[in-house]
């Protein structure tokens, strides 16, 4: 991490583990990231003042490239257990899961700014294609664009 004021670097995690696809949570007081820390890839959250790392995900040996909503209440991520990299969401609060969708290989989710939606690549024959699931998992769509291989999408911030 980096102060832009003072220039200074302080690091947050101690390990020897692969440390990656950090999140800010939206009060700035923490990070949540994908770590191989407990021998299985799972979601961790740091604070910024240092400390030890807490483990956020439980259900599934792979848990990676989590994106926070941004009320703070939700955490969307790469869910595989076992049947395909797909896209799921938990209840920080209470630890609920739910898998979004269906996909062989779902990735990068990233929440909308008003978190009702979350645009991810999915793999398809041709390569990646941007498609978008409600937070609720009820709307499905896949977007096509002539073309290009989807990644990592991201939002652009609304503006009024």
């Amino acid at each position: 991490l980096m102060d832009t004021r003072t220039r200074r670097l302080k690091r947050l995690t101690r390990d020897s583990s692969i440390d990656t696809e950090a999140c800010w949570m939206p009060d700035s007081k923490a990070l949540l990231f994908t770590s191989d820390r407990s021998n299985e890839t799972q979601v961790y959250r740091v604070s910024v003042r240092g400390g030890k790392p807490k483990r956020v995900t439980f259900e599934g040996a792979y848990n990676a490239a989590p994106d926070v909503s941004p009320d703070g209440r939700q955490l969307a991520f790469v869910h595989n257990n076992g049947s395909g990299f797909r896209i799921a969401v938990m209840d920080l609060r209470s630890g609920a899961m739910r898998i979004l969708t269906e996909g062989h290989l779902d990735e990068g989710p990233s929440y909308a700014p008003n978190g009702k939606m979350i645009i991810y690549a999915a793999s398809e024959r041709d390569g990646g294609v941007l498609a978008a699931v409600s937070a609720n998992g009820r709307v499905k769509r896949k977007l096509r664009t002539a073309g290009s291989d989807v990644r990592a999408p991201s939002w652009s911030p609304f503006r009024n």
